[in-house]
């Protein structure tokens, strides 16, 4: 595949959710966007507004849906959902607290928890990589808008970074509306920015800091 028809991935966090606001895990639980997020929205679309996207793609659950409609809303593009985005499926984890996990004997700061009747590293990579190879073979050649989830997105970069079954650990706190931008022959891929937020001008809210780079299954 020749650099005209690889594709660029534009991986966009979901802005500010309920449950993030509250410091809770949402898992799968479909946590509807506050009032700062529906602002954050309105500004990560505004900072994308000037890149040429041909697509806007969005897990089905309404913060990443409702955001990715703020950035398609710019260009005049449909949000096309797909179940395979959503974030990991905590089970039990559904709305407790992210000091939660810290408190289990089993925590790792870039090892993977599987909660009770929640999904294993193993399930929630085969379907995230299985929506975004589907993205991608349907895109030759396009500039592609993924909006998604914390939880999810680091699975694919540690990935796309060759850590697996290990986790990326990011040296600051991840941001909600953050970018992760990749380049992919459908075979390689290419990271050319990591968890972005340049755009944001808030320093890390305390439940951010509480949350840290680790806590992403949210």
């Amino acid at each position: 595949m020749t650099a005209a028809t690889e594709t660029t991935l534009y991986f966009v966090r979901h802005a500010e959710s309920e449950a993030n606001a509250a410091g809770r895990f949402a898992g799968q639980w479909d946590s509807p966007l506050t009032e700062r997020g529906r602002k954050q929205a309105e500004a990560v679309a505004d900072f994308l507004k000037e890149v040429a996207f041909d697509r806007v793609v969005s897990s089905d659950l309404s913060r990443a849906r409702d955001t990715a409609a703020a950035i398609a809303r710019r260009h005049g593009l449909e949000v096309e959902t797909l179940t395979d985005l959503r974030e990991i499926d905590v089970g039990d984890a559904e709305g407790r607290l992210f000091e939660d996990l810290r408190s289990r004997p089993d925590f790792t700061p870039d090892g993977f928890i599987q909660w009770p009747g929640g999904e294993s590293l193993e399930e929630a990579f085969a379907r995230v990589r299985r929506g975004i190879e589907r993205v991608v073979s349907q895109s030759p050649g396009q500039t592609v808008c993924v909006v998604g989830h914390g939880g999810a997105t680091r699975i694919l970069v540690s990935h796309f970074l060759g850590l697996l079954p290990k986790l990326y650990r990011h040296p600051r706190p991840t941001r909600n509306t953050d970018l992760t931008i990749v380049r992919t022959d459908g075979e390689t891929y290419r990271i050319e920015a990591l968890f972005d937020d340049a755009h944001l001008e808030r320093p890390p809210s305390p439940e951010e800091r509480a949350a840290g780079g680790e806590t992403e299954q949210r």
